[in-house]
């Protein structure tokens, strides 16, 4: 296995605020976050979390798939493997959620 980031399966909050990284077949690498985000809830913070990590993998998952389509074209991987639409239902859901900041 492959425990090396590929940027290409990288994404960001919509706030610049988080970076998720992941491997090959999915396997978060890291996740980094800006000083600046520590000033919002917990809440929030973990769904921020959740769907930037969501995208990111499913990125890496969309790798997978193709291997899978391009060795076996007839059966192809199972429905368990993300697809493209998925890709495109994570990035809508990743780009509609904000952090609110709280003011000190």
């Amino acid at each position: 296995m492959n425990d090396q980031p590929n940027p290409e399966f990288d994404a960001v909050h919509p706030s610049g605020m988080i970076l998720f990284r992941s491997c090959r077949g999915g396997f978060m690498h890291s996740v980094a976050l800006s000083e600046d985000v520590m000033n919002t809830d917990s809440a929030s913070l973990a769904e921020a979390i959740l769907r930037t990590a969501q995208v990111s993998f499913v990125k890496a998952a969309l790798e997978v798939r193709a291997e899978l389509i391009a060795g076996n074209p007839d059966e192809g991987p199972s429905a368990a493997v993300p697809t493209p639409q998925d890709l495109d239902e994570a990035l809508v859901a990743l780009n509609a959620h904000t952090l609110p900041m709280n003011q000190h």
